[in-house]
Protein backbone atom coordinates (compact mmCIF):
# COMPACT_ATOMS: atom_id res chain seq x y z
CA UNK A 1 0.00 0.00 0.00
CA UNK A 2 1.22 3.63 -1.02
CA UNK A 3 0.49 6.49 1.66
CA UNK A 4 0.33 10.15 0.32
CA UNK A 5 2.27 12.54 3.14
CA UNK A 6 2.28 16.38 3.51
CA UNK A 7 5.00 18.54 4.22
CA UNK A 8 3.94 17.67 8.49
CA UNK A 9 4.12 13.91 7.29
CA UNK A 10 0.69 13.33 7.64
CA UNK A 11 -1.65 11.44 5.00
CA UNK A 12 -3.35 13.73 2.53
CA UNK A 13 -3.95 13.20 -0.83
CA UNK A 14 -1.47 12.44 -4.04
CA UNK A 15 -2.59 15.93 -5.15
CA UNK A 16 -1.33 17.47 -2.27
CA UNK A 17 1.52 15.25 -1.49
CA UNK A 18 5.07 16.33 -1.20
CA UNK A 19 6.51 12.64 0.10
CA UNK A 20 5.15 8.92 -1.14
CA UNK A 21 5.72 6.51 1.64
CA UNK A 22 5.88 2.95 0.04
CA UNK A 23 5.75 -0.71 1.43
CA UNK A 24 2.64 -0.06 4.12
CA UNK A 25 0.78 -2.69 5.54
CA UNK A 26 -2.22 -3.70 3.88
CA UNK A 27 -3.78 -3.32 7.11
CA UNK A 28 -4.06 0.60 7.24
CA UNK A 29 -5.97 0.80 4.57
CA UNK A 30 -9.07 -0.44 6.29
CA UNK A 31 -7.92 1.23 9.05
CA UNK A 32 -8.29 4.37 7.38
CA UNK A 33 -10.99 3.48 5.53
CA UNK A 34 -13.35 2.38 8.63
CA UNK A 35 -12.31 4.59 11.52
CA UNK A 36 -10.76 7.56 9.70
CA UNK A 37 -7.65 6.89 11.35
CA UNK A 38 -5.14 9.70 10.71
CA UNK A 39 -1.65 8.66 10.34
CA UNK A 40 1.50 10.61 10.47
CA UNK A 41 5.08 9.48 9.86
CA UNK A 42 8.37 10.51 11.28
CA UNK A 43 12.04 9.03 10.54
CA UNK A 44 13.35 7.07 13.13
CA UNK A 45 17.08 7.76 14.32
CA UNK A 46 17.69 4.06 15.16
CA UNK A 47 19.49 2.57 11.98
CA UNK A 48 22.68 1.52 10.07
CA UNK A 49 24.89 4.35 9.35
CA UNK A 50 25.44 3.88 5.35
CA UNK A 51 28.18 6.42 4.18
CA UNK A 52 26.64 9.04 1.68
CA UNK A 53 23.82 8.24 3.41
CA UNK A 54 23.71 8.78 7.20
CA UNK A 55 21.12 6.95 9.06
CA UNK A 56 19.29 4.42 7.15
CA UNK A 57 16.85 2.69 9.49
CA UNK A 58 13.22 2.85 9.70
CA UNK A 59 9.78 5.52 9.11
CA UNK A 60 7.38 4.99 11.78
CA UNK A 61 4.01 5.80 11.72
CA UNK A 62 1.22 6.68 14.54
CA UNK A 63 -2.33 7.14 14.66
CA UNK A 64 -4.83 7.17 17.10
CA UNK A 65 -2.72 9.11 19.72
CA UNK A 66 0.09 6.22 18.97
CA UNK A 67 -2.77 3.24 19.95
CA UNK A 68 -1.60 2.80 16.26
CA UNK A 69 1.35 2.48 14.51
CA UNK A 70 3.84 0.34 12.02
CA UNK A 71 7.18 0.79 10.60
CA UNK A 72 8.62 0.87 7.17
CA UNK A 73 11.75 0.32 6.13
CA UNK A 74 14.10 2.92 4.01
CA UNK A 75 16.27 2.22 1.18
CA UNK A 76 19.81 3.75 -0.04
CA UNK A 77 19.64 4.31 -3.79
CA UNK A 78 21.18 5.81 -6.35
CA UNK A 79 19.23 7.26 -9.52
CA UNK A 80 19.69 8.05 -13.20
CA UNK A 81 22.20 10.68 -12.55
CA UNK A 82 24.36 8.85 -9.52
CA UNK A 83 22.92 11.20 -7.27
CA UNK A 84 22.23 9.03 -3.48
CA UNK A 85 18.65 9.28 -2.43
CA UNK A 86 16.66 7.66 0.45
CA UNK A 87 13.62 5.52 -0.74
CA UNK A 88 10.78 6.51 1.84
CA UNK A 89 12.85 9.32 3.86
CA UNK A 90 13.71 11.12 0.05
CA UNK A 91 10.75 13.05 -1.88
CA UNK A 92 10.02 10.65 -5.14
CA UNK A 93 8.83 13.53 -7.29
CA UNK A 94 11.80 14.99 -8.55
CA UNK A 95 13.86 11.60 -8.63
CA UNK A 96 15.15 10.44 -12.37
CA UNK A 97 15.17 7.22 -13.71
CA UNK A 98 16.78 4.37 -13.89
CA UNK A 99 16.66 4.63 -9.96
CA UNK A 100 19.05 1.49 -8.39
CA UNK A 101 18.47 0.40 -4.98
CA UNK A 102 19.72 -1.71 -2.31
CA UNK A 103 18.08 -4.04 0.66
CA UNK A 104 19.68 -4.71 4.03
CA UNK A 105 21.99 -8.07 3.69
CA UNK A 106 21.38 -10.53 6.03
CA UNK A 107 23.63 -9.01 8.69
CA UNK A 108 21.13 -6.55 8.63
CA UNK A 109 23.23 -3.68 7.12
CA UNK A 110 23.70 -2.21 4.14
CA UNK A 111 27.05 -1.92 2.18
CA UNK A 112 27.73 1.02 0.20
CA UNK A 113 30.48 -0.54 -1.71
CA UNK A 114 27.99 -2.81 -3.12
CA UNK A 115 25.85 -0.49 -4.81
CA UNK A 116 28.53 1.58 -6.04
CA UNK A 117 29.79 -1.49 -7.76
CA UNK A 118 27.28 -2.84 -9.36
CA UNK A 119 25.75 0.37 -10.13
CA UNK A 120 27.04 1.24 -13.75
CA UNK A 121 26.27 -2.43 -14.64
CA UNK A 122 22.32 -1.87 -13.60
CA UNK A 123 22.16 1.57 -15.05
CA UNK A 124 23.55 -0.33 -18.26
CA UNK A 125 21.06 -3.04 -17.99
CA UNK A 126 18.39 -0.15 -17.50
CA UNK A 127 19.12 1.23 -20.47
CA UNK A 128 18.70 -2.03 -22.61
CA UNK A 129 15.26 -2.88 -20.84
CA UNK A 130 12.39 -3.18 -22.99
CA UNK A 131 9.49 -2.79 -20.83
CA UNK A 132 6.20 -1.34 -21.21
CA UNK A 133 5.49 1.04 -18.36
CA UNK A 134 7.71 0.70 -15.49
CA UNK A 135 9.59 -2.02 -14.12
CA UNK A 136 11.99 -3.35 -11.76
CA UNK A 137 15.07 -5.98 -13.00
CA UNK A 138 17.12 -7.63 -11.14
CA UNK A 139 21.06 -7.68 -11.07
CA UNK A 140 21.03 -10.47 -13.57
CA UNK A 141 18.06 -8.42 -16.21
CA UNK A 142 15.05 -10.45 -15.37
CA UNK A 143 11.82 -8.56 -15.04
CA UNK A 144 10.40 -9.00 -11.17
CA UNK A 145 7.84 -6.13 -11.64
CA UNK A 146 6.37 -4.01 -13.99
CA UNK A 147 3.54 -1.97 -14.20
CA UNK A 148 1.58 1.47 -15.79
CA UNK A 149 1.83 3.21 -13.04
CA UNK A 150 5.35 4.62 -11.30
CA UNK A 151 3.93 4.41 -7.83
CA UNK A 152 2.50 0.76 -7.87
CA UNK A 153 5.36 -0.44 -9.39
CA UNK A 154 7.61 1.21 -6.68
CA UNK A 155 5.35 -0.14 -3.97
CA UNK A 156 5.68 -3.89 -5.52
CA UNK A 157 9.21 -3.14 -5.39
CA UNK A 158 9.29 -2.04 -1.82
CA UNK A 159 7.42 -5.47 -0.85
CA UNK A 160 10.00 -7.50 -2.63
CA UNK A 161 12.81 -6.30 -0.86
CA UNK A 162 11.26 -6.28 2.50
CA UNK A 163 10.77 -9.79 1.89
CA UNK A 164 14.25 -10.34 0.48
CA UNK A 165 13.09 -12.21 -3.09
CA UNK A 166 14.72 -10.11 -4.71
CA UNK A 167 18.55 -9.78 -5.87
CA UNK A 168 20.56 -7.42 -3.46
CA UNK A 169 20.91 -4.70 -5.73
CA UNK A 170 17.60 -3.92 -8.38
CA UNK A 171 17.11 -1.50 -10.54
CA UNK A 172 13.45 0.67 -11.72
CA UNK A 173 12.67 1.71 -15.42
Amino acid sequence: MILFLDEDGCITTRDKAVNVLFGVPDWVAEDIREYGTRYCCGFGRVGERTSGWGIVSLVRCEGMGGARSFFVDEFPCMDGLGRGFVLNRDSMFNVRLPLVCLRKTKGGGFRYEVLMDRYRNLVEIARRARCSGHCVLDEYGSVAVFGSDLFSVVDGWVKLMRGKTISLVSVLV
